[in-house]
């Protein structure tokens, strides 16, 4: 327990590995990382919907599923560049993706116009400019 903590932080880790103990807790801190990726995509993107019985159907909705995710990544790190704390995936679609915005062409440029009360424009000016 470190000086000042309310809570201590107590695990175990059961393992028969012959790495040394700091070793072994940064493998496994780093397979928590991935492992909260892949629950995000999951919970987020639907990955584990493999509703057809055909391989290559259940495959090619995989493969759109990560490129989405992928997609959504490259927007948290440069929409949130900088920021101390990035959004989730979810976080993305709710407050980015699904927002009602108006796209107007006018020669040879795109201007997306978010309604003024909309807190995260500066966010869309980043992605879009």
């Amino acid at each position: 327990m470190a000086c000042g903590e309310l809570f201590p932080r107590v695990g175990f880790i059961v393992t028969n590995s012959g790495m040394e103990a700091k070793k072994v807790i940064a493998t496994y801190n780093g397979r928590s990382e991935i492992e909260n990726r892949i629950k995000e995509g999951k919970n987020t993107l639907r990955w584990d919907k493999t509703s057809c019985h055909r391989f290559a159907a259940n495959q090619a909705r995989l493969l759109v599923g990560c490129l989405a995710y992928n997609l959504l990544h490259m927007i948290r790190d440069s929409a949130f560049w900088g920021e101390n704390v990035k959004p989730s995936i979810d976080s993305i679609i709710r407050r980015l993706v699904k927002v009602g915005a108006r796209v107007v062409y006018h020669a040879r440029r795109r201007h997306v116009h978010a309604a003024t009360a909309f807190p995260l424009a500066r966010h869309y000016r980043i992605l879009f400019a």
